[in-house]
């Protein structure tokens, strides 16, 4: 769909737009009934609001086919439950992006397949640890402290660091299970030494991809790592998005499993 396509229809869904996001009681009770169906009681308690003010926005929720009311709970209507977890993708994709701004600005992200780009807000429980004066090796040595006690990692890195290959040889010496993709430059640098000495081991898989990468990831059992390319084409060292949250390590997952289909394994 072209952009002409999209801007006549957002001319005929704008009104539409306007009313579900205008009113931020209108907005609150979507949300709210997105985890269920509610009596006036309970919205009153949860949203802090008096009756009136429910009732008027509720009305007006109802005469547009959004919620519905069974006995005295107001429930999502189908369509109801559509808009509302769009309004909730959302909000948790402004979070993201508000929050992270120093990550996504002036960074790469063409890589990361759309479907992803638009779960975005996944990843909004995360830091960014990010390297200073005092300390310009600090999201190094925050990632090395993550990989002590891992059982799994899957990983996708285009860049190569001097301790790579130390990483490597003592994950899979203690038994972690890894499965690693990396570009075909820095399978030439790995196999000057360290696929010799690991190869073959059951708990170690390496894959080649033969393309640009624009992405260097982690994916453990407990974590997420993310660090991108800046737009003049160099990797960024300075910054790394870290999560613990099962959201955004499920995120990771999807990226990695993007990224395997398209490589080749290493034998």
């Amino acid at each position: 769909m072209n952009s002409k396509d999209i801007y006549k229809q957002y001319d005929e869904s704008r009104d539409l737009l306007k009313f579900l996001t205008s009113s931020n009681v209108r907005t609150s009770i979507l949300l709210s009934l997105n985890e269920g169906p509610k009596n006036l009681s309970d919205l009153k308690q949860e949203l802090n609001l008096e009756s009136s003010t429910i009732i008027h926005s509720t009305s007006k929720l109802e005469k547009g086919h959004f919620i519905f009311k069974n006995g005295e709970n107001y429930t999502l209507s189908q369509t109801g439950k559509i808009f509302a977890l769009k309004l909730v993708n959302l909000i948790k994709t402004i979070d993201t992006i508000k929050n992270h701004d120093k990550l996504w600005l002036n960074h790469e992200i063409d890589g990361i397949p759309e479907d992803l780009l638009l779960k975005i807000g996944e990843l909004r429980n995360s830091i960014l640890i990010e390297a200073d004066s005092m300390d310009i090796h600090k999201p190094h040595t925050n990632f090395m402290q993550l990989l002590e006690n891992i059982k799994k990692m899957r990983g996708v890195s285009p860049v190569y660091h001097p301790d790579f290959p130390e990483i490597i040889k003592i994950l899979v010496s203690n038994r972690v299970e890894v499965q690693l993709i990396v570009t075909n430059p820095i399978l030439k640098i790995l196999n000057r030494g360290i696929l010799t000495e690991i190869y073959p081991k059951k708990n170690f898989e390496l894959y080649v991809i033969n393309e640009h990468v624009k992405e260097a990831f982690t994916v453990a059992d407990d974590f997420f790592s993310l660090g991108l390319f800046i737009v003049d084409g160099i990797y960024d060292y300075s910054i790394d998005l870290i999560s613990d949250d099962k959201d955004a390590i499920a995120w990771g997952e999807k990226l990695f499993e993007y990224y395997l289909k398209k490589s080749k394994k290493v034998n």
